[in-house]
């Protein structure tokens, strides 16, 4: 169930390499809005850490070390 832990900006933050606040707060919306139109609820300000990564890296389980642009 861990993969399913929802994270903020700050932990957004940290898998993407270290962008800033308002870049991740984009990728938090971003991800939210795809999940929506699949059915899924979604949290303001929180996303799933495993979509997440799975969207950024292709990856399920590896929290990867890319960067924001």
């Amino acid at each position: 169930m861990d993969d399913y832990r929802l994270v903020g900006k700050d932990e957004v933050r940290q898998i993407l390499g270290g962008c800033s606040d308002q870049m991740a707060y984009r990728v938090i919306r971003q991800l939210n809005r795809e999940l929506e139109e699949r059915g899924v609820i979604t949290v303001q300000g929180k996303v799933s850490r495993k979509y997440l990564i799975e969207r950024f890296f292709g990856a399920t389980d590896e929290e990867g070390d890319g960067q924001c642009q």
